[in-house]
C-alpha cells in the first residue's frame, strides 16, 4: 500500500531534474541492495530519500524532465506522513506550481490536512492487521520496510507500537539511527551444486545478525549449510559454521523480534576459529 504523488513543472523551459536539486537538508538518499539494506549517495530507477532527523520508511521518488514522482509507502509513521507533504510543497515552489496529483487526481495544498488525515488513519487500519496476523498465528513476525534497513515486527515491538503512528515512528527511528552494521549473507554454489551461505563479522564493528540464518524474501533458494567469517586486520581470517556460532556468543543484546547486535575482539574470534574452525 502507497500513496503516488506526481509534480509536474507549470515553468516554460523544462530542465531535466537532478538529486541534488530535491535533496533538502537534514535529507539523505540511495538505492536498496537486494537484501533491502540502504547502500547510500547512489541513484537508480527507484531512489529512496528520507529525513535524516525522522528515519522511518522514507518515500521512493523517480526524476524526469520537469516531473518528479513521490511514493510514501503505508503503514508509515505520523511525521513521516507530515515530512511527505511538507516537501510536496517544497517541490512544488521550486517547480513553480501550487497543484500535484496524488492518486491520479490533480490537488491543491487546502487539500494537505485532509490527505495527512486519512494517510494517518489507513497507517493505523495496517498496524491493526499485523496485529490481528500475528494474532491469529498466520505470520510468526512481519517486516516493515525501513529507509535504511527492514525491521521485524513481532508481537513484543506491536505491544510497544500498537496503531499508534508516532510510536511507529519512534521505534524505526531507534533501531535505524543505530551505529551498526546490518549483515546479509553472501550464497555460494559448491561442487556438487548445493548451496551453502556466509555472514561475515569485523572485528570490534557492532554488527546485527539474526538468531536463525535464512535468505530474507526468497523461500525458494534451499541453503544447505550455514556459516559465519571472521573479518581481523581487514582479512578473512576464518570461518565456522553459523550453528556454533549461535551456540557460542551472547545474543542478549536484542535488536528486534529476529535478531541481535553483537561485536567480538580479535580474541575472541581467534578462540572460537581455535575451536570450530572449518574448511570451505
Amino acid at each position: 500500500m502507497a500513496v503516488n504523488v506526481t509534480i509536474k513543472s507549470k515553468g516554460l523551459f523544462k530542465k531535466e531534474l537532478k538529486i541534488e536539486d530535491v535533496i533538502l537538508e537534514n535529507m539523505r538518499y540511495g538505492i536498496m541492495d537486494e537484501n533491502f539494506r540502504l547502500d547510500e549517495n547512489k541513484i537508480g530507477e527507484y531512489t529512496v530519500i528520507f529525513n535524516n532527523n525522522h528515519i522511518c520508511r522514507g518515500y521512493e521518488i523517480n526524476l524526469k524532465k520537469g516531473e518528479i514522482n513521490l511514493s510514501m509507502p503505508l503503514p508509515t509513521s505520523y511525521e513521516d506522513i507530515c515530512f511527505f507533504y511538507e516537501y510536496i510543497k517544497t517541490i512544488c515552489e521550486k517547480m513553480h506550481t501550487k497543484t500535484f496529483i496524488r492518486e491520479e487526481e490533480e490537488t491543491t495544498f487546502d487539500n494537505i490536512d485532509s490527505f495527512i488525515e486519512s494517510d494517518s488513519k489507513a497507517s493505523e487500519g495496517a498496524l491493526e492487521k499485523i496485529k490481528e496476523n500475528l494474532d491469529n498465528g498466520e505470520y510468526a513476525n512481519m517486516y516493515i520496510f525501513g529507509a535504511i534497513n527492514p525491521i521485524a515486527i513481532g508481537k513484543k515491538e506491536l505491544s510497544r507500537i500498537g496503531n499508534d503512528t508516532k510510536k511507529l515512528g519512534e521505534l524505526m527511528h531507534e533501531l535505524q539511527s543505530m551505529d551498526v552494521y546490518y549483515a546479509a549473507p553472501r550464497v555460494y554454489k559448491k561442487p556438487d551444486e548445493t548451496l551453502f551461505g556466509v555472514y561475515t563479522l569485523t572485528e570490534n564493528i557492532p554488527s546485527v545478525l539474526p538468531y536463525k540464518a535464512c535468505v530474507f524474501m526468497n523461500n525458494d533458494l534451499k541453503v544447505e549449510e550455514w556459516n559465519i567469517g571472521f573479518v581481523i586486520d581487514g582479512k578473512l581470517f576464518g570461518v565456522i559454521s553459523y550453528e556454533n556460532f549461535i551456540d557460542s556468543v551472547n545474543k542478549d543484546k536484542e535488536y528486534d523480534t529476529e535478531h541481535f547486535i553483537i561485536s567480538l575482539s580479535k580474541k575472541e574470534m581467534k578462540d572460537l576459529l581455535k575451536k570450530y574452525k572449518i574448511e570451505l
